[in-house]
């Protein structure tokens, strides 16, 4: 199983001290220049730098297929649709051409996956999809990882997710 990257998942899961646990879902996973000039933190860039290391993470070769798709991405305008960034059109326009799963915290991407019926086919995983999926592999407790992934990386998933957002 493959998946595309973006700046705002990488970047949290960079932090998660069990981020060794991607490798076991993906095969390979891509991402493109504009996600790493985005990062700043030297704990995203020595995960980035460790995925390049280890052939999971690549960087997308058919940069200029994409273009059309991240134009038409971009372009939509639904009021239900946060405006992509480049980053998270690229990453949504891999997921497109290549049957990828899509790796983002971005509600934008999820909208439009679920509101654009031309897109509807893309898989788009936040981290707490990612945690159930491990879960249901048996390779975690979802309670206690996701427990764990908010204490560590300081995301908080909603109640109604089966976080801690909104308790106490």
């Amino acid at each position: 199983m493959i998946c595309s990257i973006d700046t705002c998942f990488i970047i949290d899961w960079a932090r998660y001290s069990r981020r060794g646990l991607l490798y076991r879902l993906f095969d390979l996973c891509y991402i493109t220049e504009d996600v790493v000039r985005e990062i700043k933190s030297e704990v995203t860039a020595e995960f980035v730098a460790e995925g390049l290391a280890r052939g999971f993470l690549a960087f997308y070769p058919f940069m200029d297929a994409l273009e059309p798709i991240v134009r038409d991405v971009m372009s939509v305008r639904d009021p239900r649709i946060r405006r992509l960034d480049p980053p998270e059109a690229y990453a949504i326009a891999i997921g497109y051409r290549e049957g990828a799963v899509v790796l983002t915290e971005n509600k934008g991407a999820v909208a439009l996956t679920r509101y654009v019926p031309k897109y509807s086919s893309v898989k788009v995983w936040r981290s707490i999809d990612v945690l159930r999926e491990l879960a249901a592999r048996g390779l975690i407790n979802l309670g206690e990882e996701l427990d764990r992934y908010e204490r560590e990386t300081g995301h908080r998933f909603p109640r109604r997710e089966g976080g801690t957002a909104g308790r106490g």
